[in-house]
């Protein structure tokens, strides 16, 4: 957005204030100013010259050869193409070098065999308007050499800033808004804003335009004003330099006059032609409805798009742009003007459908102060008088208003401003930024503010925080003292969860080379039905990713079958972990959010890990890995493998069991059964397993600490035991039996299972190694005899083995 400086200084007495001085000001305490533009600058090498002569261009008929007088540059020959141009003329002359507004730079050239050293500018090249019929002739007043720039009398500065930094406030979308923030700034008294109320008698007219707000949560206020005998002419220059100096062409003196109102109070106007008026509709477009706008595109609106309607058809997009057949024109001789508040979002969804991102849409999507309304209807009559004295104002305003001006109030603690500001700010300053800003002060003790908020800031203030920013800001950042906190740093509470997982990624990871992956937490229907799962428990998404992301997971195997799928061709054996969350279908223990009373859906905590083998005894070796890695994460625990006859939809039905830890059931081992794992595209033979991963650290957790245990004083004896029994007896249970005969059986280790021809078909042979060893002396052979005995011995009573004897 442009801001004039010299607009500006008809609000807020800016002299003797250097424009750097202006632009740092409001960068930091307002608004990003990007540049600095002097409007002279756009004319620069674009002089005032005279035409000496023109003669008929030798090798085309319709350029001329035209030798101008440039002044102290001397006679210069170019090559013009104007019609218009004559002997006598004044006009402006681009020399070699200008760069014009619309970008062309202008080069020494040869033109069809002739020399041109320069351009004879037309209107709408020098962005001074649209014609382009022939070249700009100046008044015969005008000096050979004069800067163009001069001539114009155009010495304005111009403060580029930047919109983002003013996109939530819609307040400063005008020059007086900018002028009140200056006067701020600069400690300056500020000229209020106050049109002439316009004065209609009410017995004049009866027939006056009749408006019908449709959608009223999309229209929160429309004003109609008819005014009469109108005369379209070119705007004054004052009006035209004015609109110029901020990138504005002039069009006539009416439009001018609602884009001048417009950047002066940030609330767009639009005027129509009254002719095409027999009444006005606010309602949204019909479907398949089309009209053609300002800029000749005819554009499709929908069902959600806010028009302004004739009784026929669609007359403008509210808020965005008005339609060519209401367009004013030389011939309109009665305006109906609008001046309304439409709903910010409405206005932003329609003008970026419809890539229509217009001045007056910017505005109104930043969310404008209804009450603005009135004031820039006032200062449009106001102008109009000026520019059209003969125009008539027959009419009352017609007024709709679906609003009711809010009152706001917030109170402010002074003590707490200053512990959030981290130093006090004396009350009496607080005041006196606060009402040069135009809030409301009351104060209620010593200590205790009340705050009015003025209702063109009722956008961007809503809580004492914004009212904090807004001290700040005013008393400026850098006068807050730089000072560390004075608080206590304490280390942050230690996670048991979180370190063990860390340790769980890192011993698989280090130990026994398996990869981490990170997947989804979504499946899909047909992958869980390819895996014989019933995909119906399962929660679904409403709005999901994808098609193969449909359905929240309730196991992490799902998902690491798929890795191996995809990566199975590449390497010969995989080895993947996950950790992760699973979803089921019954309620959690957190709430949605704070008004709902249900809760979101339970979630547990998971460790899966699954291996592909070329040469398959998957599940043999992933039962060895789990052993192993379960002894060294919990320093001494031995999971128990127990076999199980319940469903494991994919799992083969003679190598699959319960992980079973500290006597509590934590997951499942299984392979995936080979007709499965061919429907899933999965050419290897494959194992996984899955963990609670919330489980085992709770385990963890009431277990407790490894103790320090000093490495016995006294040597150890080993021997070796096996055992012939059935075949259904499991290592645990023959393990544990083993373990608690006695404290001098510190260790023990299964180092052979046989089932083969020397013994019966349902017997097996497992072969342990034993230690012995006391902390108090050195074991004889005979005691370590006499325990192994009474060992043997108790085996038989329990288990009915036999000692193996060949």
């Amino acid at each position: 957005m442009n801001i004039s400086l010299n607009c500006l200084k008809e609000y807020v007495n800016l002299s003797g204030i250097k424009i750097d001085e202006i632009k740092d000001k409001l960068t930091a305490h307002t608004v990003e100013v990007e540049q600095i533009i002097r409007q002279g600058d756009n004319f620069k090498n674009v002089i005032v010259s005279k035409v000496l002569s023109t003669a008929k261009h030798p090798q085309a008929d319709k350029l001329k050869l035209v030798l101008v007088d440039a002044g102290e540059r001397g006679q210069l020959k170019i090559v013009c193409g104007a019609p218009n141009v004559e002997s006598g003329q004044m006009v402006p002359l681009a020399l070699v070098g200008a760069i014009l507004p619309n970008g062309l730079e202008i080069k020494k050239a040869e033109i069809r065999g002739e020399e041109s050293n320069g351009m004879i500018c037309a209107e709408d090249e020098l962005g001074l308007g649209e014609d382009h019929d022939g070249i700009m002739v100046l008044d015969k007043k005008a000096k050979i050499g004069q800067n163009f720039a001069d001539y114009l009398g155009l010495n304005d500065i111009v403060l580029e800033i930047d919109n983002k930094s003013i996109s939530n406030r819609p307040d400063l979308w005008g020059h007086y808004g900018i002028a009140r923030e200056l006067s701020v700034l600069f400690d300056l008294k500020l000229k209020k804003y106050e049109p002439k109320v316009l004065k209609i008698k009410e017995d004049i007219k009866k027939d006056n335009i009749s408006v019908s707000v449709k959608d009223k949560k999309l229209c929160l206020k429309y004003i109609a004003l008819k005014i009469e005998n109108i005369k379209i002419e070119k705007s004054p220059k004052w009006l035209s330099d004015r609109l110029l100096s901020v990138g504005m062409k002039s069009i006539n003196n009416i439009v001018d006059a609602t884009n001048y109102t417009m950047l002066e109070t940030g609330q767009p106007l639009h005027a129509f032609d009254a002719d095409y008026l027999d009444e006005i509709i606010v309602r949204t477009a019909n479907k398949n409805e089309k009209i053609v706008t300002l800029d000749d595109v005819e554009r499709s609106l929908n069902e959600n798009d806010l028009i302004i309607a004739n009784s026929k058809e669609a007359v403008a997009i509210a808020g965005v742009m008005g339609g060519k057949n209401s367009e004013i024109n030389n011939t309109t001789s009665s305006i109906v003007l609008e001046v309304a508040n439409f709903n910010d979002v409405s206005v932003r969804k329609t003008a970026q459908r419809l890539s229509a991102r217009t001045d007056a849409a910017m505005r109104f999507e930043k969310g404008l102060d209804p009450s603005l309304c009135d004031l820039a209807l006032r200062r449009f009559v106001e102008i109009v008088k000026d520019l059209c004295p003969k125009a008539v104002f027959n009419f009352q305003p017609v007024v709709v208003e679906n609003y009711k001006q809010e009152e706001r109030f917030i109170a402010l603690n002074l003590n707490w401003a200053e512990r959030i500001i981290g130093q006090k700010i004396e009350k009496k300053e607080v005041k006196k930024i606060l009402e040069k800003l135009n809030f409301e002060v009351e104060e209620k003790d010593d200590n205790n503010l009340n705050i009015g908020i003025p209702s063109w800031r009722l956008k961007d203030i809503n809580i004492k925080e914004d009212l904090i920013e807004e001290i700040i800001r005013i008393f400026g950042y850098n006068n807050i003292d730089i000072v560390l906190p004075k608080t206590e740093i304490l280390p942050p509470e230690k996670s048991i969860s979180m370190e063990t997982e860390r340790r769980v990624i890192s011993i698989l990871s280090c130990s026994y080379n398996f990869s981490e992956v990170y997947n989804y937490s979504f499946v899909n229907e047909e992958q869980l039905t390819k895996l014989g799962i019933d995909p119906s428990p399962y929660i679904k998404l409403l709005n999901p990713l994808s098609k193969q992301h449909t359905l929240l997971r309730q196991t992490l195997s799902t998902n690491l079958f798929s890795n191996i799928k995809l990566n199975q061709s590449k390497y010969p054996n995989l080895s993947v972990f996950e950790v992760g969350n699973i979803f089921l279908n019954i309620p959690g223990e957190l709430p949605k959010d704070f008004d709902s009373r249900d809760n979101l859906p339970h979630q547990d905590r998971k460790l899966a890990l699954t291996i592909c083998r070329e040469d398959g005894n998957t599940f043999s070796e992933l039962k060895d890995i789990i052993y192993n890695f379960i002894l060294e994460l919990t320093n001494g625990l031995e999971i128990d493998f127990v076999p199980t006859e319940s469903i494991i939809s994919w799992a083969d039905k003679n190598e699959k069991c319960l992980l079973v830890l500290g006597s509590k059931e934590i997951g499942f081992l299984a392979k995936l059964d080979p007709s499965i794992a061919t429907k899933n595209g999965i050419k290897k033979e494959t194992a996984s397993l899955e963990i609670n991963f919330s489980m085992l650290v709770d385990i963890i957790v009431r277990r407790g600490p490894t103790e320090y245990k000093p490495i016995a004083k006294f040597p150890s004896i080993n021997r070796d035991l096996a055992f012939v029994l059935d075949k259904k007896i499991l290592f645990s249970d023959i393990s544990k039996e083993i373990r608690s005969f006695n404290p001098l059986i510190t260790s023990l280790e299964l180092f052979d299972v046989y089932m083969g021809d020397k013994i019966d078909e349902n017997k097996k042979s497992m072969a342990f190694h034993l230690i012995y060893q006391s902390t108090e002396k050195t074991l004889t052979s005979e005691e370590v005899d006499s325990i192994q005995a009474g060992l043997i011995k108790k085996m038989g009573e329990l288990f009915d083995a036999k000692i193996r004897d060949f």
